[in-house]
């Protein structure tokens, strides 16, 4: 029979990659609870008009990438491709669109893409939108937050914060009409999906990996210049916030967003390795997005980081997995041994191994073969005594704790490491 195989673009997680994702996402979690963002979970589906609608029919993931299907009930579905369209459908389904929402989110996100080095077909994203707010403040302070999340990763040296302003609406009119002029004077010599691009959305090619393309984009107009005075100073504010927060960025005015919906603010964390999937964390401005799927003109911001992309500059960064062993010298007493096991009140991140087969000098090879830090044993003697024994495998060294102690002397001694 041929071995069944996992469909293409998609992984298990397991062993230490399981520990490190999960150690990421615990991390955003702590940080946006501390900073005062609810959490919130949308379902993996969604009707296909979601995002037909804000993503924009000339959008890579709406034109090419999203799983779009119907269902036994003639209902066209999609699986969510991306967080914040979902999210303002859940903001207007539960008619909280008067309140300030701030909102963090994570979890599998789907795109029919070609897979490479960070890019799968199920991936897992983490986010954050602050909806309801059309002040520069709240740019800041999302941006803020993932300054933080960044740097508790450990990873933010590694990234540079490049920002743009989209302008509004009138600001894109105006940019798209030019932009588009100075494209089509050099449309034989542009790749042909830029060509295609530039028929729907100019801002597009702005985009393109294409050497060639990219030396065509660096001689085009620059959006900055066609900014009117409400996106200028919204830009320029944000611009001085960043400085009076000591935030390192750089402004490239290449900087786009491919999905309608955004506008003023746009901003990425890349690498400065000049890859096609050098993106780390991207996010911006949304102020149009409420109103295209049948909801309230609200303003939004927010930003969605990949967790597959991030554990690509976490490698250097061994995880925690320190494995502590209970075990008896006579199996007649393994059921107390289970007993204390489960009586633990213990806050550390160790992992605790029962042993409950072979002799006493297997149940040690056993110990160490997982790699266990240390191990306790149950002995006759010290059971009639109430104590077990600690022996750390990194000292040889063992001694005699009171069982009704156990808990305090783990978290004394783990917590001091």
């Amino acid at each position: 029979m041929q071995k069944v195989k996992k469909v293409k673009g998609t992984r298990d997680l397991l062993g230490n990659q399981i520990i490190l994702h999960n150690n990421i996402i615990a991390k955003f979690v702590r940080l946006c609870n501390s900073l005062n963002f609810s959490q919130i979970s949308t379902p993996i589906l969604e009707y296909s008009e979601i995002f037909t609608k804000s993503l924009g029919q000339s959008s890579d993931i709406v034109s090419k990438e999203m799983y779009n299907f119907e269902d036994q009930g003639k209902e066209r579905l999609v699986l969510r491709p991306e967080g914040t369209a979902a999210i303002a459908r859940a903001v207007i389904t539960n008619s909280i669109e008067q309140n300030l929402n701030k909102f963090f989110y994570y979890g599998p996100m789907f795109r029919r893409e070609r897979p490479q080095s960070g890019r799968l077909r199920q991936f897992h994203q983490v986010g954050v939108e602050y909806i309801g707010s059309n002040n520069y403040l709240s740019d800041l302070e999302v941006i803020i937050l993932a300054e933080e999340f960044l740097k508790d990763l450990k990873i933010r040296k590694k990234l540079v914060l490049e920002i743009n302003s989209l302008g509004n609406e009138i600001t894109r009119k105006k940019y798209n009409k030019s932009l588009k002029s100075y494209l089509n004077e050099n449309f034989t010599q542009l790749s042909d999906l830029s060509k295609e691009r530039l028929k729907k959305n100019p801002l597009r090619v702005l985009d393109s990996k294409e050497e060639n393309d990219i030396k065509i984009v660096q001689s085009s107009p620059s959006i900055i210049d066609f900014l009117d005075d409400e996106s200028k100073r919204m830009f320029e504010n944000l611009i001085n916030g960043l400085e009076k927060l000591s935030v390192n960025y750089n402004i490239n005015r290449f900087l786009v967003r491919g999905l309608d919906y955004y506008n003023h603010s746009a901003f990425e964390y890349v690498t400065e390795e000049k890859k096609s999937q050098n993106t780390v964390l991207a996010g911006g401005r949304y102020n149009q997005l409420f109103a295209s799927i049948g909801g309230k003109d609200l303003s939004g911001v927010g930003w969605a980081a990949g967790i597959e992309r991030i554990e690509m500059h976490m490698n250097d960064l061994k995880t925690k997995d320190e494995k502590i062993c209970f075990f008896s010298t006579n199996n007649e007493l393994d059921l107390e041994v289970l007993k204390i096991i489960a009586d633990l009140k213990i806050n550390i991140s160790s992992k605790i191994h029962f042993i409950n087969s072979g002799n006493l000098k297997k149940k040690f090879s056993k110990a160490n073969k997982i790699g266990a830090i240390g191990s306790f044993i149950l002995g006759e003697d010290e059971w009639k005594i109430k104590k077990i024994i600690w022996k750390d495998f990194c000292t040889g060294l063992q001694e005699l704790v009171e069982l009704d102690n156990i808990d305090q002397f783990l978290n004394k001694k783990f917590c001091e490491k």
